[in-house]
């Protein structure tokens, strides 16, 4: 393995990255946003941001462990439960 090469762990971080940003960006074309409250939009953005951060963790001048706090690896730990609620109005 070269030095600057992921290890599967990074790139399996940065395949749960992806998806977190692509729900986050697709929410709205499939759902609509019209609904949705200021904490469902607030989870949307938290989305697009911890995601983001996993595509970078472990590069060089990336994210770390460190760069992470709680509510950031709550989030990521109800994604992969499949847990993830958007708040709406109409509460579907």
């Amino acid at each position: 393995m070269a030095y600057f090469e992921a290890t599967a762990e990074q790139k399996e971080l940065a395949t749960i990255g992806r998806a977190m940003m692509n729900y986050s960006e697709e929410y709205g074309k499939i759902h609509g946003l019209g609904k949705v409250t200021e904490d469902g939009l607030r989870t949307l953005n938290s989305l697009s941001h911890v995601g983001g951060k996993l595509t970078h963790f472990g590069a060089t001048f990336g994210t770390s462990a460190k760069d992470f706090n709680e509510e950031d690896r709550a989030l990521i730990v109800a994604w992969m439960g499949k847990t993830v609620t958007i708040d709406r109005k109409d509460k579907k």
